[in-house]
């Protein structure tokens, strides 16, 4: 559609139209206007009415010197299942390994080295399971994601002028035992590119409250993203 200048009624060009500010300029007359007073449908969306996220238990929030802070455990039930089988998986290769050893046969050695790589990836993902703690600051000038105490992947790190906004994607996992989701929280920027927040997280409540609570915080007007889980 084309924006006429209140002033002298001349159209004006598209390049002269900041759809970030609502401002437009008339090369005409030099009249500068705030375009969604003659064009209100061009306005910013509204804020979407969406019911609040209660906060899940295992998060804590705090606000103090500018910079607001949620953390969570990563702790569930599904530690403890692989906690035993941990046991037995390292058992198994222990007991092997033994055997090896007195045979003397480096054949016996050799054999099992993929399976001691699966455990020993499995018994420190168990491990960090049991004692890490996801910690989530913003301020004014950034958002920063760390995992501690075990390293855990590359500490996340953004600008929050990049941001435009965060939401929650749904991942779907199809296997032999059938079918599995995961969450992630996702910043589409200001430059339509899509940067990973946290991933790989068991239930949805999660990222949507975390989610919540950094736009609020931002004064980032929530509107709808392509991909995003529908709440």
């Amino acid at each position: 559609m084309k924006i006429i200048c209140p002033e002298c009624r001349v159209p004006v060009a598209a390049e002269d139209v900041n759809l970030g500010t609502g401002l437009a300029k008339c090369r005409t007359c030099n009249n500068v206007f705030r375009f969604t007073d003659v064009a209100p449908e061009l306005a910013a969306p509204a804020a979407r009415a969406r019911i609040p996220v209660e906060k899940p238990r295992s998060v804590v929030t705090s606000e103090f010197g500018g910079e607001l802070t949620l953390e969570y455990r990563w702790f569930s039930w599904k530690y403890l299942f692989l906690a035993f089988f941990c046991l037995f998986w390292d058992g198994f290769l222990v007991v092997w390994y033994a055997i090896a050893v007195r045979s003397g046969n480096p054949v016996l050695m050799l054999f099992p080295l993929l399976h001691v790589a699966v455990g020993i990836g499995l018994t420190y993902a168990t491990l960090a399971g049991f004692v890490n703690t996801t910690t989530v600051r913003i301020d004014a000038g950034r958002i920063r994601v760390r995992h501690h105490p075990l390293p855990w992947g590359r500490t996340v790190e953004l600008g929050v002028v990049e941001v435009k906004q965060l939401f929650c994607q749904e991942k779907i996992s199809r296997g032999r035992n059938g079918v599995s989701y995961t969450y992630d929280l996702v910043a589409l920027l200001h430059d339509g590119t899509r940067r990973k927040v946290l991933g790989g997280l068991d239930y949805p409540e999660l990222p949507l409250y975390l989610e919540q609570n950094a736009e609020s915080w931002l004064k980032i007007r929530d509107e709808p993203v392509v991909g995003e889980l529908a709440r």
